[in-house]
């Protein structure tokens, strides 16, 4: 029952909102409930019954408090302006805020009741939605069609080539995407011996796809990643590529460096941020400027669209999300939440260094730099998996050093 449950969970969690039977009923919101209770009961049978003892680290423990803190210090900034100041809010935000609640602390306890199999279960999902989500990726580029959840679903055809298999754009879907194989190489490469055409296969197909998503942070990142982890394999792999497109394209087709010219000055083009730097920057001074209006507390649950809307500033070219996770929560949970969760990033760092985990430590590093691609990732649930997977390593690693 626990396996099938984490399978379920997990699975649900990757496939968002998509293949509902309505537009708020969808896999994971019918499996949360039955996870949620099923994990509690076990963990209290485990406790309370059992007598075992369950081991809670400083990291674990302070980033359930964290959690804690940052929903209700928001229901309560919400609850007090819609009384008091008639501030309106979406009902449904606060419907799926409330469901992000217990999605986390499902994970928290999930992990607490059975820590091995929680690992197990999820390194398999990973893995098995990263294949699918490649798959239909490239579907998606060739054919154009998309799941209805998606912004390039009515899109013009000559739009629609960019994946968003079950996320809402594509930008949201590539940094998961991102995140989903520097995690599986983390558990399946640990000694770094794939071979050189896995890697290579491996290498195309993950570039072939992030590239035609355009989200230039996944595409740096993802280059970064290989380049770092695998140096030997990816200089060699590039050498006998440069050599190949040169032989062929002298014996067969002069008008292919032309071709290859036109297509490396379009990358260059693509990753280049000059155009979205300013409007970022305006988005980043405005997300702190909002401290000063909320006087700290924040404007409550998924307010920044509303707080970007009000603002008449030609520099944020009507931008209405702040395109970074942290400044997200400045302005919806206040300064407090805002400080512990830069605390928590930073204690989470320092433990994973101290335990001398250099890939998780690049993974988390890797994880809050893709937060700034992402339009709004309050309601990404893919990435407070991630998060949580990152803290309850810490956790197992912390448990050692303490041993």
């Amino acid at each position: 029952m626990s396996a099938i449950l984490f399978l379920l969970l997990f699975s649900g969690i990757f496939l968002m909102n998509s293949f509902g039977v309505v537009e708020n009923i969808y896999p994971l919101r019918l499996v949360l409930p039955i996870a949620l209770i099923y994990f509690s009961l076990s963990l209290f049978q485990k406790v309370f019954l059992l007598k075992q003892k369950v081991s809670i680290q400083p990291i674990l423990f302070f980033s359930i408090l964290f959690f804690i803190y940052m929903f209700f210090h928001t229901y309560a900034v919400t609850f007090v302006n819609f009384q008091f100041f008639n501030v309106e809010y979406e009902l449904n935000s606060i419907l799926n805020y409330t469901f992000l609640f217990a999605l986390i602390l499902s994970l928290f306890i999930s992990f607490l009741s059975f820590p091995k199999l929680f690992f197990e279960k999820v390194n398999s999902v990973v893995f098995v939605f990263y294949v699918l989500y490649a798959l239909y990726a490239v579907y998606e580029i060739i054919t154009g069609n998309h799941l209805p959840t998606s912004t390039l679903y009515d899109a013009s055809y000559w739009l629609k080539n960019s994946p968003t298999v079950v996320y809402h754009n594509s930008n949201d879907f590539a940094s998961i995407f991102t995140l989903m194989l520097i995690y599986l190489f983390y558990v399946y490469d640990k000694n770094r011996k794939t071979s050189i055409i896995g890697l290579v296969l491996i290498f195309m197909l993950h570039f072939f796809i992030v590239y035609y998503s355009n989200s230039r942070i996944s595409i740096l990142l993802s280059f970064l990643f290989f380049v770092g982890r695998y140096p030997k394999q990816i200089l060699s792999f590039s050498l006998i590529g440069c050599l190949l497109i040169f032989i062929i394209g002298s014996a067969f087709e002069p008008l292919w460096y032309v071709n290859i010219l036109d297509d490396l000055a379009q990358l260059q083009t693509d990753l280049s941020f000059a155009e979205s730097t300013l409007v970022r920057f305006s988005l980043y001074k405005y997300s702190i400027l909002s401290t000063f209006s909320s006087y700290g507390l924040g404007y409550g649950v998924d307010f920044s669209p509303q707080y970007f809307s009000s603002i008449s500033d030609p520099a944020l070219s009507y931008i209405i999300n702040p395109h970074s996770y942290v400044f997200e929560v400045l302005i919806n949970s206040g300064l407090i939440s805002f400080c512990a969760y830069i605390f928590l990033n930073l204690y989470l760092l320092r433990l994973i260094y101290k335990s001398r985990d250099t890939d998780l430590f690049i993974q988390v590093i890797v994880y809050n730099l893709l937060l700034f691609s992402s339009s709004s990732s309050l309601f990404l649930w893919s990435h407070y998996l991630f998060f949580i997977i990152y803290i309850c390593r810490a956790s197992m690693r912390q448990n050692q050093l303490n041993l």
